[in-house]
């Protein structure tokens, strides 16, 4: 027997409602809102009342109607009412940073692991420690005004122990702690927090240094069995390749069309190359240059970029026809050079064929800045779904 919905259930559901609007579209009117959710006045009224009292909403003036009577008032979010930290965990490197309730970013702080050395998950919880109080107290905001810290991870990490630092991040920074697959956060931070969400059926993809998807049907990310749905860097596109990928199978997609691989194949080409390279331990390559020299027609750079990309646009072709999602959204720093991008969404649609739209949309995401994806689901799960309440 399903257990059914008690007021309070009723109430956080409301009032999660009103605040999705509320961030979705800046200001509106408690009308606007009575109308949108089908609530009575009076439900509304009470709804407002509440979050007002809590400052988490608040009366920023009148707008005309053009209509005879009152007009107006509008509401919009406090965006200085809380704030979330957000972690991203790489191979190389972690980002936090610190956004309010809008999502957006206050701060951002970096740090490149050492190298050759192996953190323990002790380490890691310490220096996030350090640096989130160091980030915190930099731009003056108190703990108790953080809702939470989200984690944003990569798909397979030997040497973490995520559940563990988890917990005890949340035990020494006093804060309520969740913690997601990167690639998902971001596709989060994708639906909340950018105009472009139309759609509730969507697949997202993130290329840079790894390459992972998030598959969106209904409005919810879909996990699978262990969590692992989605990983289409390392579906098998070359048994005969020789590379080897971190999920100890060969011939995936992602080895084949890592940055670390073409950075190396960028040095090969010698000293008048090395300019591409802005990062190597980080894997960030000058990706604007390199749309240049791809239009220009440097037969070296186009050997090197052409057939990883082809690679590319053949498993975009095929988890097109696989999921039929109305568009995918493509994040990472390659998207942003219309050549390099032009390449690619050319060849996802001549191996779809002329029956088949590919659909490929470019996010507005900061591509530098995994962690965004952390803060959304933070504010997701800590803010928004509960309704702002407080747990």
């Amino acid at each position: 027997m399903t257990k059914g919905l008690n007021s309070n259930d009723v109430k956080i559901g409301n009032r999660s409602k009103v605040l999705r609007i509320l961030r979705n579209e800046k200001q509106v009117s408690r009308k606007d809102l009575s109308d949108q959710l089908g609530l009575t006045k009076s439900a509304i009224t009470g709804i407002i009342s509440e979050l007002i009292d809590e400052r988490i909403i608040v009366e920023t003036g009148y707008q005309e109607t053009g209509a005879i009577g009152r007009n107006k008032i509008m509401l919009e979010l406090n965006k200085s009412y809380g704030y979330v930290l957000g972690l991203s965990i790489c191979e190389t490197h972690l980002t936090l940073l610190i956004a309010n309730v809008l999502g957006e970013t206050l701060d951002v702080y970096e740090y490149e692991f050492l190298d050759d050395k192996i953190y323990t998950n002790q380490e890691m919880i310490e220096l996030v420690v350090e640096k989130s109080i160091l980030l915190l107290w930099n731009n003056g905001i108190d703990r108790n005004h953080v809702i939470g810290l989200g984690i944003g991870y990569i798909g397979q990490m030997n040497t973490m122990d995520i559940q563990k630092i988890e917990n005890e991040l949340s035990e020494r920074l006093k804060l309520r702690v969740v913690a997601e697959n990167n690639v998902k956060a971001l596709a989060m931070s994708q639906m909340d927090f950018t105009n472009e969400m139309m759609s509730e059926d969507f697949l997202f993809v993130k290329y840079g240094p790894g390459l992972g998807m998030s598959i969106v049907q209904n409005g919810k990310i879909i996990d699978g069995f262990e969590n692992r749905a989605g990983e289409i860097g390392h579906t098998i596109v070359d048994m005969n390749a020789n590379t080897s990928c971190r999920c100890g199978r060969k011939g995936c997609l992602e080895s084949l069309i890592s940055e670390k691989g073409i950075i190396k194949d960028i040095q090969k080409l010698g000293e008048a190359y090395k300019p591409l390279i802005i990062n190597k331990k980080l894997s960030i390559i000058d990706y604007a240059q390199v749309n240049e020299l791809i239009e220009s027609g440097d037969q070296a750079i186009c050997d090197i970029f052409e057939p990883r990309y082809d690679y590319f646009a053949k498993a975009l072709a095929n988890v097109i026809i696989l999921f039929n999602p109305e568009y995918v959204c493509v994040y990472g720093a390659i998207f942003n050079q219309p050549t390099i991008f032009g390449m690619i969404k050319s060849r996802v649609d001549s191996y779809l064929g002329a029956n088949t739209k590919s659909r490929i949309k470019l996010s507005s995401l900061d591509p530098s800045n995994n962690a965004i994806g952390s803060a959304a689901l933070a504010l997701r799960h800590l803010f928004y779904n509960v309704g702002g309440i407080k747990g």
